[in-house]
């Protein structure tokens, strides 16, 4: 790291999150960025209420007489042109050049909704045993064990907030270092999560959250009135360990020749 020049985070930053496994970002989207997408999930909402997709999940218990959308899935092809433009903003690249090198590509993204009093919870997890990984895959990379380090798998996330994530709407519990304990099956155990190591992970309305793909992490539910909205999108830097993800929701893109959103 200390022959590349950083891009987008500072050294500090870089260490944190190789230290961590995560990393909160106060400010990544404009106060533009954030009407536009929210006037995207409010059309997304509407058409939600009359259509069905299999990319679109509805919390199963909602009080409210609408439909309550838990998740979109693929949110860069279904929510337009702003979405798309997401997954390539200079800003995001950028950062993840910082912490995966320049080969950067594109897995996948999806929208995590906590409709205000319905949001449901998370159970603790790792993303790279929660199912968009070939099965096979994930069974020949479980017994590597505490083997399998961050560099081995190196995909990360990043979670926007067009929303205040906090306490009361269901922000994100993680565990510091969790991501250098290897992989396991999900939902992770009470043997794995140690409650005394676990922190909440606020974030602020335009702000982000990074995390890699073996962080414990998990949410509450939402108890608040206020809408809790946060698009994740995930990339990887190519390598043997990661070889057999499958080819979905434009796996392996490139977005090396990125430009800004």
């Amino acid at each position: 790291m200390a022959t590349r020049t950083l891009k987008y985070l500072s050294p500090a930053q870089v260490a944190e999150f190789q230290r961590d496994g995560f990393l909160v970002l106060d400010q990544i989207l404009s106060a533009d960025e954030l009407e536009i997408l929210r006037s995207s999930v409010d059309v997304l909402e509407h058409w939600a209420q009359t259509h069905r997709h299999e990319h679109f999940a509805i919390e199963s218990e909602s009080r409210s007489k609408r439909l309550a959308i838990r998740k979109i899935q693929a949110i860069h092809r279904h929510g337009g042109a702003p979405w798309a433009a997401l997954m390539t903003k200079s800003e995001t690249i950028g950062l993840f050049e910082d912490i995966l090198g320049p080969e950067i590509r594109f897995h996948h993204s999806k929208l995590m909704m906590k409709p205000p009093f319905d949001g449901s919870a998370k159970h603790w997890h790792q993303d790279l045993s929660e199912g968009f990984i070939a099965r096979d895959e994930i069974e020949r990379l479980v017994p590597i064990g505490d083997r399998l380090q961050p560099e081995h798998a190196p995909v990360v996330a990043i979670q926007y907030y067009l929303d205040d994530s906090n306490v009361e709407n269901g922000c994100l519990e993680v565990v510091p270092g969790s991501h250098h304990r290897g992989l396991h099956f999900n939902p992770l155990g009470a043997d794995l999560v140690d409650p005394s190591e676990v922190v909440q992970a606020p974030v602020p309305t335009g702000g982000a959250l990074l995390f890699h793909c073996l962080t414990y992490h998990a949410s509450a539910p939402n108890t608040s009135r206020f809408k809790r909205r946060a698009p994740v999108y995930e990339y990887f830097a190519p390598t043997e360990q990661v070889a057999l993800l499958p080819r979905q929701y434009d796996y392996g893109r490139s977005v090396r020749s990125a430009t800004t959103a």
